[in-house]
């Protein structure tokens, strides 16, 4: 499977950023990502206790729609990743497995996210969706 390029994780950032100016956005991108992967969606809220509660469930679905736009933009879509995908993920270190695969979405998580339990279950779900694509 091809690696998502620096670059465009770098443009898929900066629009990211850009866009949060706009008061509805960070909801709509984690409702998009709840729509298209119920089962990850079910997955990170199931992870409530380990992510700090409601906000922290909040930020990681919402870094993980960052993650998939990462990957719909350089392969064209990621297919659903659903609980045999995050299985699958679940074997092995999924942050080694992350870097290994797709060093520019390993350095993403560890440049934007501070909470270790949150780069843990983004590295899994990138994981998952680097194996539905």
């Amino acid at each position: 499977m091809s690696k998502v390029p620096e670059e465009v994780v770098a443009a898929v950032v900066t629009e990211v950023s850009q866009r949060m100016s706009e008061p509805a956005y960070a909801q709509v991108a984690i409702g998009t990502f709840v729509q298209e992967h119920p089962d990850a969606g079910r997955f990170i809220t199931a992870h409530l206790d380990a992510l700090g509660g409601g906000e922290g469930v909040m930020h990681t679905v919402f870094h993980a729609q960052v993650i998939d736009e990462c990957f719909r933009r350089h392969r064209g879509g990621v297919g659903t990743v659903g609980f045999r995908e995050l299985d699958l993920a679940a074997k092995g270190d999924a942050r080694e497995i992350l870097t290994r695969r797709q060093p520019a979405l390993a350095s993403y998580v560890a440049s934007n996210v501070d909470d270790e339990a949150q780069r843990n279950l983004l590295a899994l779900i990138a994981v998952a969706m680097d194996g539905a694509s």
